[in-house]
């Protein structure tokens, strides 16, 4: 499948934090819906403009739609459009959460995302599992 028709969260894959938040997606995503790929990697170059992939603080998720078109979210945007695609409660929360003006959840995303490394705690990344490994895109 080209990777352009997959949902698509792109990370920085170099932060202990982000690495976190995917695993987490991984293990609610029951149906196996989302694919992950580092900001750094070769999907990211082939699909994320590079104003996106120069700032690692930028989540995005490329988000597939009917007749072959998708979206590119960021940000706030994008997490929660991850987590409703995840389903169940975590798609619930994240309906509500998107009730909640842009404006405000991007300043949120932001003071996340800036203090991202310390949030860590620690500089180095666990190996994915098997079964993760299959969900990371290069």
């Amino acid at each position: 499948m080209n990777p352009s028709n997959r949902a698509i969260l792109f990370f920085d894959g170099d932060c202990g934090f982000c690495n976190h938040n995917v695993r987490f997606l991984i293990r609610r995503d029951k149906h196996k819906q989302l694919y992950f790929a580092p900001l750094q990697g070769v999907a990211a170059q082939a699909i994320v403009p590079l104003k996106y992939r120069q700032s690692l603080s930028t989540i995005v998720y490329h988000r597939p739609s009917a007749h072959n078109k998708y979206s590119l979210n960021t940000r706030s945007e994008a997490v929660l459009l991850a987590l409703i695609d995840v389903g169940g409660l975590w798609s619930f929360f994240a309906k509500c959460i998107r009730l909640i003006p842009v404006s405000f959840r991007d300043w949120c995303y932001d003071r996340i995302a800036n203090n991202r490394k310390r949030l860590s705690g620690n500089t180095t990344c666990k190996l994915p599992t098997k079964e993760e490994h299959a969900r990371i895109l290069p």
